[in-house]
């Protein structure tokens, strides 16, 4: 009878394990080395790959860069034509032409990268404005294979949850314009008001939206990146929230730190292999963007193991 026993219980152990989900792959963090003109007061909020390159867009310089990560040089910069009191946040690109979120006045902008020329995209229902706690709209990805937009929200009046609007894109009278048409927004709770998320961005090749969230509290930081799937449709459910488990994050950005690197991370973005690029916003208050910054900017690399 004890026979018995033991082999039912090795069964069930052995069908146990292997019934199991596989577990997500694990990442890595390199930090890629960023030219000195970027330690400057510059204010990098969002991030966006795009053949080969990273495109870097400034909270409130009037200026997306264009970084090598191959050479670990800038290839160019495009300089925009801002509307006032603008305050960029994110950066997308749709069909050849990048996508920034703005915070402080909240909006969708198109950016012509050949030569920067900019233009307000409609949208059917209005993004919320700025909180008075200084929070709004802090990220967006487009979704090509779907035709439509994510909208990320920091957190809402109470800071208790962040918000991801889903948008159409349609076109307007003039067909090489879009407008955004609303179709839903889901909730992601806040353990409380010290945690945000801070960018997002469409990891096409696995179906799903990579979220940046972090927690920030006097000197204390932890860094977190999750998922949300995305089904057939495009459609996103909160419930899909999930933790892409990344070594040491909270512990090497520390380190970082600690090198006066800025562990403000505002961007996020992958590339065709699968590779995930974040980077930090180097500067507080009003920016001089031709000054040197308390801080340094950070470009972390993270691989699959």
């Amino acid at each position: 009878m004890l026979k018995n026993s033991f082999l039912i219980v090795s069964v069930f152990c052995f069908i146990t394990v292997f019934a199991q989900p596989p577990q997500s792959p694990l990442y890595g963090v390199n930090n890629i080395p960023l030219p000195i003109e970027l330690d400057k007061q510059v204010c990098i909020s969002g991030m966006k790959y795009l053949d080969s390159k990273l495109y870097f867009a400034s909270e409130r310089c009037p200026v997306v860069f264009v970084f090598d990560p191959e050479t670990k040089s800038i290839s160019n910069s495009i300089n925009i034509q801002v509307p006032q009191n603008f305050e960029m946040e994110g950066i997308t690109s749709c069909n050849g032409k990048l996508y920034l979120v703005s915070e402080n006045v909240a909006a969708v902008y198109e950016v012509n990268p050949q030569n920067g020329k900019l233009r307000q995209v409609e949208i059917s229902l209005p993004l919320p404005p700025k909180s008075k706690s200084g929070d709004g709209m802090e990220g967006i990805a487009a979704n090509e294979k779907n035709n439509k937009f994510y909208l990320l929200r920091e957190r809402n009046e109470d800071m208790s949850v962040s918000q991801i609007y889903t948008y159409t894109i349609t076109a307007t009278n003039d067909s090489a314009e879009i407008m955004l048409k609303f179709e839903s927004v889901i909730e992601l709770p806040l353990e409380n008001p010290q945690w945000r998320y801070s960018d997002i961005c469409v990891d096409s090749q696995n179906g799903r939206l990579i979220c940046l969230k972090s927690f920030s509290k006097g000197k204390l930081r932890k860094q977190f990146i999750e998922s949300i799937d995305i089904d057939e449709e495009g459609n996103l459910s909160a419930t899909s929230l999930k933790n892409i488990p990344v070594e040491n994050f909270s512990e090497i950005s520390n380190q970082f730190k600690d090198q006066d690197y800025s562990m403000n991370l505002e961007g996020i973005t992958v590339d065709s292999n699968g590779t995930i690029y974040i980077i930090s916003d180097n500067t507080s208050g009003k920016a001089l963007c031709d000054q040197p910054a308390k801080e340094k900017t950070i470009l972390l690399e993270l691989k699959k193991k």
